[in-house]
């Protein structure tokens, strides 16, 4: 059986993901946030599979349809942290910790 938590334990970069989603959205989580470009130096392709992670978890949701004016190189106002985003984050950071230590 899949646990999407062991996963994001085990992957550095989709933590790092959803932990700049979810620090974004600590103040205002029904704010939309832009879409994160760069990632510890991913290629635009794997960060494109981990932003559809997060959305396949549930973990943030995409508003690509009703954006902002377009910005060369941004992706503006398109993703934000769902409650089940924010909820995996902290539970991440705690369980991952653990598993870090051990």
């Amino acid at each position: 059986m899949f646990d999407e938590f062991e996963r994001l334990c085990q992957t550095p970069p989709l933590q790092a993901l959803l932990a700049r989603y979810a620090e974004a959205g600590k103040a205002d989580r029904t704010a939309w946030q832009d879409r994160v470009m760069e990632v510890n130096g991913l290629a635009g392709r794997d960060l494109s599979r981990l932003h559809g992670e997060l959305i396949a978890y549930g973990w943030v949701e995409q508003n690509t349809g009703a954006t902002p004016a377009l910005k060369p190189g941004i992706a503006a106002a398109c993703y934000r942290v769902t409650p089940a985003g924010l909820r995996a984050y902290r539970e991440a950071q705690e369980k991952c910790a653990v598993t870090s230590e051990s």
